[in-house]
């Protein structure tokens, strides 16, 4: 039972790896490599995943040449590709972006403040005035 289990994961990882190679030959020495994630076979459609949203326009723009090349390797490789189950009929583009968390630095001020906070809200708006009161509250707060 483990030996069958090592195959089915030895096939698994060889189907990944063509996977990647044909992916990756698509897309070689073009500013899209930078971007490139992983791919993916869904169905009869491999997605190539990439970082940036950027890279979904200039994949549309190159989706012949980087079909040209594949093809290119497709024929040198196609006994692996076959023996793998590497194989689909179109290709697609994902774009998975990771969250970029920005901590706000607290810097001290360059400037001397000039208000003191004191001053009158003439706003009849009660969204604006709530911005001032808390625009004025901010000044009080960092002048004491």
């Amino acid at each position: 039972m483990q030996n069958d289990e090592m195959k089915i994961l030895a096939n698994g990882m060889e189907r990944h790896r063509a996977i990647q190679a044909i992916a990756e030959a698509g897309i070689d020495s073009m500013p899209l490599y930078d971007l490139f994630r992983y791919a993916k076979i869904k169905g009869h459609t491999l997605f190539f995943v990439f970082k940036a949203d950027a890279a979904r326009f200039e994949f549309k723009h190159q989706k012949e040449r980087i079909l040209e090349r594949m093809r290119a390797y497709y024929a040198l490789h196609k006994e692996r590709l076959k023996k793998a189950n590497a194989l689909f009929k179109d290709i697609a583009c994902v774009v998975i972006a990771e969250v970029q968390k920005i901590e706000a630095k607290k810097e001290p001020l360059l400037y001397k403040e000039r208000s003191s906070g004191n001053f009158t809200i003439g706003c009849s708006d009660p969204k604006l005035r709530a911005l001032f009161e808390n625009i004025q509250q901010t000044i009080k707060t960092k002048l004491s």
